[in-house]
């Protein structure tokens, strides 16, 4: 049943695109039915409140997440425990799914706090509780971006109730069955925030639209495979007679039910009963009816359906599919199990060996019998008796398994990263990078306190140029960026929360998430590392994209801004690419293009424009014979960096002049491109085989083309034209505004005020450098200033010094003539009045 505020809004096609939505997982509550009030989420969240968070969900999901109590838990689940009842078969066929428990939980979050028994488990507000609530064709999946894995996994049968908050309007939930410990089953309710009300209507609504479609797909599946006297057809009606009733009277109508079954059955169902204990009849009803369950499911697996006179005999699983395929893995899931038990009983029997071995060394026995030198044996060893040796060896061997398995989980991990680094490195090289080169990048790279160091500046060109090695070329990336902001004179403007750490952004709810969900999959669709569907790869570029629109609210997210990020997490983690794209969008000035107004974008595309008129003048002609400006080919160049078309290897390449130049690096690229293919272009004399050209056939460069426009883009200086073409694009705008027009009063009204409203944001933009400007002068004089001081002081205490100096040689000189003439020896030296006059005119 549904229960929300949304008001019976018109169905938006666009609502059912977006099947992915970010939501802050608030925590889980246990109800004790399966449907609920009106105001249930508004009660859970007063619960939420109220329950301290040591004592909530492993203490959030710190402690859910913690990989010492996933170890422990599996020690402590060696010892046996009860068996929970398997209500649905988990799909195991999908490889994110397999590390899931029967009730669709990851194993991390299974771990309970020691009060959890509670019920009422909130997540931790200090840790990252975002998640990607993904619904699917049948399923809900809730995917955690901070993990990259599964948390929670849910089938639309499991989900008896979802409903919208009351008070609380951004807050929504479902109620699903569980199985627990000891057989039986209850009822959670999981609790979700969302940005606002409005996303939580779309959920609804979206969910609402999965279910009834998923209904309608099964009701036509179960029809076909099914029939009247299917034993889980008779199961189901039973639940349909015994749902709602008071737990005494549906204890009564199961037991007329069990009455019909053989001995043999009755027998099994009441023994299974006994030994679970139930509490009360509520929990006695819910562990009988997992018993009929399991029962009819073994019934179904040998029925023989009747459908209009004809028999078929089918193996039907507890769905009621065909399942040879799952009944293949339960078969191999046996065997390993049975090859896991031998191999721990030979392991025991190798430890009984051992210990009556020490037994009968703690005894006194030896080998040859009592004459053995092994006699003397310490006294606390002898007192030791064959239960403690027998826990000390299965302690023993219990912790080298363990050690083992760490190990293992240990090489895995180094594999998978090796692994995950060369898939993300896996592009063809522009510039082989030779190993004088690479000895030249290491170098710099391990210098001391390098973010301080100013490398001599032809010496960085140069090994730019001769190339950047693809394993170093991230920190190589960083390097720059330091040796840029050390050159600086002018720092560039930061937003307000330029500060906030990047986890600390995470945590957070982004108004961007349909967008940056949408742009996930076309973000370099056929590179392995983005290519999976909510793999590691478009998880980390979510978390990228997101925190961005978190810290730049104007710029927010915009189409092309995901493959720059794309090409930075290729080459660094995530906190690296997050700290360089923030560099590239303010220090280089990149986040202008990107405005929601896009006037730097169309001031770029003139200037492109008249670079090629100044320098290559018959393709400016050609192209404008034919009405085609730079907007219809080159806004993605200068929107992604030329990543949305163009090799890797080549977007690498331009990737590290960028670093190196500045923005004006992609006018270079693309005035290089157009004119290494002039004689081509010009052969088309159509728009549509020109712009074709230019989009498809162009970026297919060969290496040495590539190669050879990155030596002319080293080479070129276009920085005062573009200058130049700025101010020239502004004079002809206000020529136009000031010049006879057609236009309506209305239209001319409305072109002024956009006109007026993009000059105050330049006059803003300006009138922010001048203050920087003026406020970075100042300190760099204040700053000279007190190194002046300084200085002085310092000359001024020479000045003392030698002062004593001349004083101390005067003295000398002084004692030297009065020995002299004491020996009668004529004095050469100057008297003592000459000296002085010399010195102080000196």
């Amino acid at each position: 049943s549904f229960q929300s505020k949304n008001k019976n809004k018109k169905c938006e096609n666009k609502f059912y695109n977006f099947n992915k939505f970010e939501v802050l997982f608030c925590g889980r509550v246990v109800v004790a039915h399966k449907k609920a009030p009106p105001a249930l989420i508004d009660e859970c969240i007063e619960k939420f409140g109220r329950v301290s968070v040591t004592g909530s969900l492993a203490a959030g999901i710190r402690r859910a997440f913690s990989l010492n109590q996933m170890v422990n838990g599996t020690n402590e689940g060696a010892d046996g425990g009860g068996k929970r009842p398997l209500f649905f078969k988990r799909d195991q066929s999908l490889p994110f799914l397999q590390a899931l428990d029967e009730n669709g939980l990851s194993t991390e979050l299974q771990r309970r706090a020691s009060d959890g028994a509670t019920g009422v488990q909130p997540t931790s507000l200090q840790e990252n509780r975002t998640m990607l609530f993904t619904i699917g064709r049948s399923q809900i999946f809730l995917v955690s971006p901070d993990t990259k894995k599964v948390a929670i996994e849910k089938s639309f049968r499991e989900i008896s109730f979802c409903s919208q908050g009351i008070r609380h309007v951004d807050h929504f939930g479902f109620i699903c069955r569980e199985s627990v410990e000891r057989g039986g089953c209850q009822f959670v309710c999981y609790v979700f925030q969302c940005a606002n009300e409005a996303l939580v209507d779309e959920i609804m609504l979206t969910l609402k639209q999965a279910f009834s479609v998923a209904a309608l797909q099964q009701n036509s599946r179960t029809q076909s495979q099914q029939c009247d006297s299917c034993p889980l057809q008779q199961l189901h009606k039973l639940c349909d007679r015994i749902e709602g009733l008071h737990p005494s009277k549906a204890k009564l109508e199961l037991q007329k039910h069990l009455a019909g079954l053989d001995n043999q059955e009755q027998a099994a169902v009441f023994e299974s009963t006994m030994k679970a204990r139930p509490k009360s009849d509520q929990e006695e009803n819910e562990f009988i009816v997992s018993c009929l369950r399991r029962l009819y499911e073994d019934r179904q697996k040998t029925h023989t359906h009747t459908h209009d006179g004809q028999t078929k005999k089918v193996a039907v699983n507890a769905e009621g599919t065909v399942s040879s395929s799952r009944v293949r893995l339960e078969e191999l899931k046996t065997r390993a199990k049975r090859s896991l038990t031998e191999s721990l009983e030979g392991i025991w029997k190798v430890c009984k060996h051992f210990t009556h071995f020490e037994h009968e060394m703690a005894l006194g026995g030896g080998v040859g019998g009592g004459d053995s030198v092994l006699e003397a044996v310490p006294e606390e060893r002898r007192k030791r008796s064959g239960a403690e040796l027998r826990a000390l060896w299965r302690k023993t061997i219990l912790q080298q398994i363990l050690l083992l398995r760490m190990e293992r989980e240990n090489q895995k991990l180094q594999e998978s990263d090796l692994q995950c680094r060369r898939l993300k490195l896996d592009y063809e090289e522009i510039t082989p990078c030779l190993k004088d080169v690479t000895l030249v990048w290491e170098r710099m790279l391990s210098t001391t306190g390098r973010s301080k160091v100013r490398f001599d500046t032809e010496e960085i060109h140069k090994a730019v140029g001769q190339g950047v090695p693809r394993q170093h070329r991230g920190e190589i990336w960083k390097l720059l960026s330091e040796q840029y902001l050390l050159r600086k004179e002018v720092p560039s403007t930061k937003p307000p929360n330029s500060n906030t750490p990047y986890k600390e952004l995470l945590k957070q709810l982004t108004s961007q998430q349909h967008a940056i969900l949408i742009d996930l999959g076309r973000t370099f669709p056929t590179h392995p590392y983005f290519s999976a569907q909510l793999g590691a790869g478009q998880l980390s570029l979510y978390n990228l994209l997101k925190a961005y629109s978190l810290l730049d609210p104007e710029v927010g997210y915009c189409q092309g801004l995901s493959f720059v990020a794309g090409v930075l997490l290729l080459h660094m983690c995530e906190e690296d690419a997050f700290h360089m794209l923030k560099f590239l969008m303010y220090d280089m000035g990149l986040r202008k293009q990107y405005r929601p107004d896009m006037i730097i974008l169309q001031i770029q595309m003139y200037q492109l424009s008249r670079l090629l008129h100044d320098y290559h003048r018959e393709l400016y002609t050609h192209l404008e014979q034919y009405e085609i400006g730079p907007s219809l080919y080159a806004a993605p160049w200068f929107l992604t960096a030329f990543a949305s078309h163009f090799p890797l290897g080549f977007v690498a390449r331009v990737f590290d002049m960028l670093f190196l130049q500045g923005s004006e690096v992609i006018f270079k690229v693309a005035l290089s491109l157009l004119g290494s293919h002039k004689p081509l272009i010009l052969q088309h004399d159509n728009l549509e085989s020109i712009v074709e050209f230019i989009k498809t056939t162009l970026p297919n460069l060969g290496l040495v083309q590539m190669e050879k426009t990155i030596n002319q883009v080293s080479e070129m200086d276009i920085s005062k034209q573009l200058q130049a073409y700025e101010v020239e694009y502004h004079v002809l705008q206000d020529e136009l505004l000031d010049g006879p027009s057609t236009l309506s009063h209305s239209q001319r009204v409305a072109q002024l005020e956009k006109t007026n409203g993009s000059l105050r944001q330049q006059n803003l933009d300006l009138l922010e450098e001048l203050q920087v400007g003026a406020h970075a002068k100042i300190r760099w004089l204040e700053t000279r200033v007190d190194g002046l001081v300084n200085r002085e002081a310092e000359l001024q205490s020479e000045v003392k010094t030698l002062q004593q100096e001349r004083t101390e040689l005067q003295q000398t000189v002084s004692k030297l003539r009065d020995l002299l003439s004491s020996l009668g020896i004529n004095s050469s030296f100057p008297d003592q009045e000459n000296l002085t006059n010399t010195s102080n005119n000196q």
